[in-house]
């Protein structure tokens, strides 16, 4: 058998993975989870910040596939019983019922460990196993379960190449960036000035795409600073009107009025001290913190 070959050629850490078919290492009965055939209901699910193709495996729990905006992709095979101890696995690709005779090749040596993750595969495996689901193999994961029974996990390519393309649309647009690159903006001015920079428009655009893609964004403050330079009166009118600028341009990118709140500090809170070029450049700003 190819499998078997293949299996023994390698080393896999654990001695019941040598073992094919997994149970001949073992005492007792063999227990498969997987979905009954024609039945396989794989779904995608996503928005421009989080893609997820998933597969409920009956009586075991949930196989899924998912990437963040500006995230490598993973998966995850999460077991609704969880286990109490990390039990060596290994994830393997075997041709589907319907085409036997094809080999079998291994796609990662990992584990079943407590916590709702369960099973994870980070992205080159996780790359691999999706790969090798649309070139319609179907996947297995086998590890011992903490009562000494072989388990074998399978996951089927029927029903998933409508889906498969679906979510990798759905990957195609998903954001370049994360809330960690939008969540504090700090934008420049120069003296006097309360012009936007082509650099601050950018960060701007950046800042409204993220706040259309994601409704858990609540709220936008805008803040504005100035140096020391000049009368009290006129360092609050120059950051009331950068803080305007700021939230104007905002408004024309999409953000609603209602998540906007605008305020202006004049030199108080300075970032750096005034006494330097270098210094009062700093303190020219615009802080934008965006609210969950």
């Amino acid at each position: 058998m190819a499998f078997k070959r293949f299996i023994t050629s390698g080393v896999l850490g654990s001695i019941f993975l040598y073992c094919w078919p997994i149970n001949s290492c073992l005492a007792g009965i063999s227990v498969e989870y997987a979905s009954p055939m024609g039945d396989e209901n794989w779904r995608m699910s996503g928005n421009r910040l989080r893609c997820g193709l998933s597969l409920t495996v009956p009586n075991y729990g949930i196989a899924y596939f998912e990437q963040y905006a500006a995230k490598p992709s993973h998966f995850i095979l999460s077991k609704w019983q969880q286990v109490e101890r990390r039990l060596p696995a290994v994830v393997f690709a075997a041709p589907p019922v319907w085409k036997p005779g094809g080999n079998s090749y291994l796609i990662a040596k990992t584990s079943v460990n407590p916590g709702e993750y369960g099973l994870y595969l980070p992205r080159d495996p996780a790359m691999k196993l999706l790969t090798y689901l649309a070139q319609g193999y179907q996947t297995r994961f086998q590890y011992q379960s903490e009562q000494g029974f072989a388990v074998t996990v399978s996951l089927s390519p029927a029903n998933f190449q409508k889906v498969y393309a679906k979510y990798q649309r759905c990957l195609g647009n998903l954001l370049p960036f994360d809330y960690a690159s939008v969540r504090e903006s700090i934008l420049l001015f120069n003296t006097d000035s309360d012009e936007l920079s082509d650099a601050a428009k950018q960060q701007l655009k950046k800042v409204a795409e993220y706040c259309r893609a994601d409704p858990m964004v609540k709220r936008v403050k805008v803040a504005g600073y100035t140096d020391d330079t000049g009368r009290k009166s006129y360092n609050n009118a120059v950051s009331e009107g950068r803080a305007k600028s700021v939230a104007n341009y905002l408004l024309s990118l999409g953000v609603q009025q209602s998540r906007l709140s605008v305020t202006w500090y004049g030199v108080q809170n300075p970032v750096a001290p005034n006494d330097t070029e270098e210094g009062k450049a700093a303190n020219r700003r615009v802080v934008i913190k965006l609210y969950k």
